[in-house]
């Protein structure tokens, strides 16, 4: 069985290609579905969030190392010409790199603001939903699990998501600064999703301005408006007619860009620019909002680089906390090579109790016969446990060691030995 990751983000900045690989929500299932069929992988489980895309996969069959990234390039572009990309705009984790990664990552060490408590959330999400979907199996469920585990861990142990502020939490500080004190003004939320509730909380909380709730489906706006003390309309409506906003807040799962140039004509930005804040991967705003006179755009990396305030201090608790990862790493490994390493050594086991019963009915029999029976079966269980210890004690050994060496490991490797190999 080979573990791995492939992914992209926006460290890789190539944002055509991470949006490319969001899957729409409502096609997911099944896409996932026939991405596993056609990377021929045991397990999958899909993680995509507004600045990452991830691939985490068991695979035993054909397609293994990088002709597995080149089936998932297949799968998604074999038809496409429009797309440009190049191969680091991938990364693929094998093995321990890819436990590794996955550690840091639900621990928020690789993430855009270090801290940031929503990844470990959401990749709850995903795994949660791989297991519903029926693309988990054993081994990506116990990573999963112990994944989460660290992560509670790095929570618990450090100081890194003190002050650390999720992009939600990052776009309504921006909006208090650009909107001011003036609470009559109106910000749209565009969506209906989680992004869009946490950010009704945060304007509501803040009495920062009364909200607008856009969506293509109304009811589902409508729902929130009553939640959150606002207001309602449809997102047909809404672009044929913004009226006066003073802020757009868009963080949908579209395809293709929600507002475009003929929305922006209509916008009316004569005395104020309107604030636009882009939560959305794809991006919800076409290029044409960019750069803009009459717009303030405000996106994820500018976000990122807003909510990266006391780095001193953030480097000292990301130490700690890869220090936890580092070690939880070393230690799951190590489990899973000595589960590996153990039959190799049970046939060792049973050569030895064997051996040991014949030498002890010897002993009992012509050396040391003045013991009761109860005497006898103490000493025999003592001596099977030192064997049972000694006997396996090497297994734990070298799993540590081989845990804590860099480079891949190969498990399978591992099942090949015979017991004349010990």
């Amino acid at each position: 069985m080979e573990l791995g990751i492939i992914g992209t983000s926006v460290w890789q900045q190539n944002m055509a290609l991470l949006e490319t690989l969001t899957l729409d929500r409502e096609t997911r299932d099944e896409q996932l579905r026939q991405i596993k069929k056609a990377l021929g992988l045991d397990e999958l489980i899909y993680l995509a969030t507004c600045n990452r895309v991830e691939f985490l996969y068991v695979s035993s069959g054909k397609y293994t190392g990088d002709r597995l990234l080149h089936r998932l390039v297949d799968y998604f572009f074999k038809n496409s010409s429009q797309l440009s990309f190049f191969p680091n705009d991938f990364y693929h984790y094998p093995r321990k790199e890819a436990v590794r990664h996955l550690f840091r990552t639900v621990s928020s060490l690789e993430s855009l603001v270090i801290g940031e408590t929503q990844i470990s959330r959401q990749f709850r999400e995903a795994y949660e939903s791989a297991l519903d979907t029926g693309l988990l199996g054993p081994q990506l469920k116990r990573l999963a699990e112990e994944a989460l585990a660290v992560s509670r861990k790095v929570k618990r142990e450090t100081n890194l998501v003190n002050g650390s502020l999720s992009m939600a939490a990052l776009a309504c500080r921006e909006l208090r600064q650009q909107l001011g004190t003036d609470r009559s003004q109106k910000v749209a939320l565009i969506g209906a999703g989680e992004m869009t509730v946490k950010m009704a909380k945060y304007i509501g909380e803040a009495n920062l301005a009364s909200i607008l709730f856009v969506n293509r489906t109304l009811d589902k706006a409508a729902d929130l408006a009553e939640r959150f003390n606002g207001t309602a309309v449809s997102l047909d409506d809404f672009i044929n007619d913004p009226g006066d906003v003073s802020a757009i807040v868009s963080a949908t799962a579209a395809r293709t860009s929600v507002f475009d140039a003929d929305f922006l004509a209509r916008l009316e930005t004569s005395e104020t620019p309107v604030i636009c804040v882009d939560l959305a991967v794809p991006r919800d705003f076409s290029t044409d909002f960019v750069d803009h006179p009459e717009i303030v755009m405000v996106d994820i990396p500018y976000l990122k680089a807003k909510g990266n305030g006391n780095l001193r201090q953030r480097f000292v608790e990301a130490g700690k906390a890869s220090q936890i990862v580092s070690e939880a790493v070393n230690n799951f490994l190590s489990s899973q090579l000595e589960v590996s390493l153990k039959p190799i050594f049970h046939d060792s086991f049973k050569e030895s109790l064997a051996l040991t019963e014949r030498a002890l009915h010897d002993l009992f029999s012509k050396r040391v016969t003045s013991l009761d029976s109860d005497e006898k079966e103490a000493v025999v269980r003592l001596v099977n446990k030192l064997i049972a210890h000694s006997s396996f004690q090497p297994a734990r050994i070298i799993s540590d060691r081989l845990a804590q060496m860099e480079g891949g490991l190969n498990l399978d490797d591992l099942t090949t030995p015979r017991k004349e190999a010990v």
